[in-house]
């Protein structure tokens, strides 16, 4: 049976490595499209309930991997990305605007539940890769006393890097992270909840 499991994953794994482009593509197309098509089914009656779970548990996690496969360097040394290379992904928020619209203002969800799911889960994703960055930076010069130096010279650089300093800002953006996610589900929780009470007050 582990065997079975460990073949199928290796499979998946070489279908999207010999057809990265393409998964690629169709990825990068749900995400800028796929918040926004949701909303606009579900507000004409007409999302169908596969199409929910299939972008919640398929599409979301492969997006969210993603993300987070952008925001882990493949450099030498492992160094983040300097800032003009990553704050060009800030906007990568705004594809989820009107699912999070939809969500705090709708008054009755069909999935709840799965929306929220994927909000929280692109959300971390892009946050990681945005102001996860910017917390990082600061965290790292607040510590070292100076910036990552970006000088070209690969095996230079990946010397003078402290990693006691990195590992620290790391710490710190990760429990940054943390919080976001804590007060990101809080907040819709609360929402959804609120929306409730007041439909079952005007239906009193």
């Amino acid at each position: 049976m582990n065997r079975g499991l460990a073949r199928f994953i290796g499979d998946v794994l070489d279908l999207f490595a010999d057809n990265a482009l393409f998964f690629g593509i169709v990825g990068v197309l749900c995400f800028l499209f796929g918040p926004s098509l949701l909303v606009f089914l579900e507000r004409k009656k007409r999302l169908p309930r596969v199409v929910v779970w299939l972008f919640t548990f398929v599409l979301t996690p492969a997006m969210f991997l993603f993300l987070i496969f952008m925001a882990i360097p493949q450099g030498y040394c492992n160094n983040p990305l300097p800032h003009d290379a990553f704050r060009v992904f800030y906007p990568l928020f705004l594809p989820l605007i009107p699912l999070y619209v939809h969500y705090f203002r709708a008054e009755h969800l069909n999935h709840p539940f799965l929306f929220g799911f994927i909000l929280v889960a692109l959300s971390a994703g892009v946050f990681t890769l945005t102001i996860g960055y910017e917390i990082l930076h600061l965290a790292y010069q607040s510590v070292q006393g100076h910036g990552i130096v970006y000088s070209g010279a690969r095996a230079w650089e990946c010397a003078y890097v402290n990693y006691g300093s990195m590992y620290s800002a790391r710490d710190t953006r990760d429990m940054a992270l943390n919080l976001f996610l804590v007060i990101q589900v809080i907040a819709l929780v609360a929402v959804r909840m609120r929306k409730r009470r007041q439909r079952l007050g005007e239906e009193e």
